[in-house]
């Protein structure tokens, strides 16, 4: 595998754990280094990273907090 690829897995460790736990990569990324992207995309699609699972998870976490804040108030 091209050492571009194994250092920039290498510095992500979900998307590696992602590799390990989906071997299918491995040829495609060994045989066409420019196919990283298509991986990296899928890992984080899978993973839920990208920005709009980020962005819900924060939306999750603030309606959260609000509704902590609207029980405590009650009490």
């Amino acid at each position: 595998m091209d050492y571009t690829i194994l250092e920039k897995l290498y510095q992500n460790e979900p998307i590696l754990r992602y590799l390990r736990y989906n071997p299918k990569w491995y040829i495609p990324l060994n045989q066409n280094p420019e196919s990283y992207k298509d991986f990296e995309k899928e890992a984080k699609t899978n993973l839920k990273l990208t920005t709009a699972d980020k962005i819900e998870n924060l939306k999750n976490q603030i309606n959260f907090i609000n509704s902590m804040i609207k029980y405590i108030n009650n009490s």
